[in-house]
């Protein structure tokens, strides 16, 4: 017992004191700087799957807008080559969103939720995602002029926006559709 005494006494490979308050102290100096990469990864990754999520949603809508008719008057009249006789852009009378049925029945769409094509409020699923709508009528010679909507060509121009209220990042699908009676 006597000789383990005397070894543990006699070996002097701990730390002392002014060491352990050393390492103590270059740690709290490195280690913030190192947490905060590790926390702003964290924080971010939620970015990504929230702009996924926008971009599913700017995709299900446009969709549902080009699986209706290009004009109320489609199918009944014959449009004349600069599609003048096509209607004016706005909802028919009293429709809902459920019974939209021509792709200008779309324009000035403004949800501050995500709404379904049947009126579904999906705010439970999506929260946090607001969705519009613009439909314009475009010249075939600058179909992103917008200047002019209201001057009916055989151009629609869709655009289709759902905004991230958390982030205000705006997700943008822009479309073309055209007469083809």
């Amino acid at each position: 017992m006597d000789d383990l005494n005397k070894y543990f006494l006699s070996n002097k490979k701990g730390f002392t004191l002014i060491e352990v308050v050393m390492i103590i102290v270059i740690l709290g100096i490195i280690m913030p700087g190192i947490m905060l990469y590790f926390i702003t990864g964290v924080k971010d990754s939620a970015i990504p799957q929230r702009r996924t999520t926008a971009i599913f949603l700017a995709e299900a809508l446009m969709e549902e807008i080009k699986s209706k008719r290009w004009d109320e008057t489609a199918g009944v009249i014959t449009f004349n080559s600069t599609c003048s006789n096509a209607s004016a852009l706005s909802f028919d009378g009293a429709e809902a969103r459920g019974t939209y049925d021509d792709i200008d029945d779309f324009n000035g769409l403004n949800n501050p939720t995500i709404i379904d094509s049947l009126g579904n409020d999906l705010s439970g699923n999506y929260p946090g995602f607001s969705q519009t709508v613009t439909v314009c009528y475009v010249p075939a010679t600058s179909l992103n002029d917008t200047s002019a909507c209201a001057t009916r060509t055989c151009y629609k121009r869709i655009q289709v926006s759902i905004t991230d209220t958390g982030t205000n990042e705006t997700i943008s699908l822009v479309n073309l559709m055209t007469s083809y009676d």
